[in-house]
């Protein structure tokens, strides 16, 4: 074989791009249009929204200009750890409460049909109610307070870890319970030996995922009186003092920046 004879092979070629279908395009088009259009019968205007912005603006001026005195106000700082508190409190006991929720909504944890069903149907409602309704809910039953925020950031962290932790159980190995089941293992015991050791990393993962969303949720939660620095921060709004307002803001995202960066390094470590 001369090298004429060589085969050369093919270089190789780089896949293409995907294109954006042309049904996606006329969507988000049609959709861009139609929002222009009926502008007008909602009383939207982006004239009118550039023109109030560039006017003298008490808020904007506050923004511009925080109180940063109350980060070292007793008050703020009695309402952030409150914030905490609530916080901590509420996914402590939501969550502790979510892994034998989770469980008894699968098969190999809860034998009987009519108790998975009652589990199930609780989890969905749970889950369909926001917190903040929660929250409106139990402001109206045991009034203002600390006590409405915790119930309320309660319900929330038992939806959402519940959540989470079942869709993690409907991918674990089966290996190990039917082994436990083979060798006569209690429903409990075969629960804590071949389940729970499979989901801890990533119910654990669930539980502080879960605590950055109530961290920010209590915030939130306070302006219909439930409690944390949300009650302070509605407090300020009603006076008109923008400049106090923005101080915690600005404090409140500090707090949260910090907490999510700690959590997000914890969660890379367990799963």
């Amino acid at each position: 074989m001369t090298h004429l004879d060589t085969v050369v092979p093919d270089a190789p070629t780089l896949p293409r791009k995907p294109r954006p279908a042309l049904f996606t395009i006329a969507t988000i088009a049609a959709a861009i249009a139609l929002t222009i259009v009926t502008a007008r019968s909602v009383d939207f205007s982006f004239g009118e929204i550039i023109g109030n912005l560039s006017r003298k603006n008490s808020v904007v001026e506050g923004l511009l200009n925080p109180d940063w005195g109350q980060i070292w106000s007793r008050r703020s700082r009695s309402a952030f750890i409150e914030t905490l508190q609530l916080a901590v409190l509420g996914t402590a006991t939501g969550a502790t409460l979510a892994l034998p929720l989770a469980l008894w909504t699968t098969t190999f944890g809860n034998p009987n049909r009519w108790i998975r069903t009652v589990v199930r149907s609780f989890n969905n409602v749970n889950r369909a109610i926001p917190d903040l309704l929660w929250a409106s809910l139990f402001v109206a039953s045991v009034g203002i307070g600390a006590l409405s925020g915790l119930l309320a950031l309660f319900f929330f962290s038992l939806a959402v870890t519940t959540k989470l932790t079942s869709d993690t159980l409907d991918g674990i190995d089966m290996g190990p319970i039917e082994a436990a089941n083979a060798a006569g293992a209690s429903l409990p015991k075969m629960l804590r030996t071949a389940v729970v050791p499979q989901i801890l990393p990533a119910y654990a993962s669930f539980v502080l995922y879960n605590f950055e969303l109530n961290l920010r949720a209590s915030a939130v939660l306070g302006l219909v009186g439930a409690g944390g620095i949300g009650l302070r921060i509605e407090f300020f709004r009603g006076r008109g003092d923008w400049e106090a307002l923005w101080g915690l803001v600005f404090m409140f995202f500090i707090v949260v920046f910090v907490v999510e960066r700690l959590s997000v390094t914890l969660r890379r470590r367990l799963v």
